[in-house]
């Protein structure tokens, strides 16, 4: 029996797709996070993480489990007069605040004008006689 061209590329056409066909595809799913920690300047504090948000179920995995998600933001309540931020408004933060002043430091910038001037005394020591 003699085999056509026609046959033989028909043939090998249906081979490669049944091959093809049998293959398992994956998309997995990967993440690169990066960070975490603080940065502190007077009474303020930042803490971030640079990365992907990773909202997903938890992971387990032996006897532990890490849950993936969205940092959760707390109320904070901030007293300008505080300026040390031990919950107590006394001489400790005008001293503190002179100290960062003085020194020229962005924590003393009270009034948010990107600039340590004689204006942030004015706004620091209104917040301080106002308590908290």
């Amino acid at each position: 029996m003699k085999t056509t061209p026609t046959l033989l590329a028909f043939g090998l056409s249906v081979a490669i797709a049944e091959s093809a066909g049998a293959q398992m595809f994956s998309i997995p799913w990967h993440t690169i996070d990066n960070g975490g920690g603080s940065s502190v300047g007077g009474s303020f504090v930042l803490t971030g993480t640079i990365g992907q948000h990773d909202a997903h179920p938890s992971m387990t995995g032996g006897g532990f489990t890490l849950t993936g998600g969205f940092w959760a933001a707390d109320e904070v309540d901030v007293c300008v007069g505080d300026f040390n931020g031990d919950g107590t408004v006394n001489t400790l933060d005008v001293l503190a605040f002179l100290n960062a002043w003085t020194a020229g430091e962005g924590s003393a910038d009270i009034n948010g004008d990107g600039t340590v001037n004689t204006l942030d005394v004015l706004a620091f020591l209104n917040a301080w006689t106002a308590g908290c």
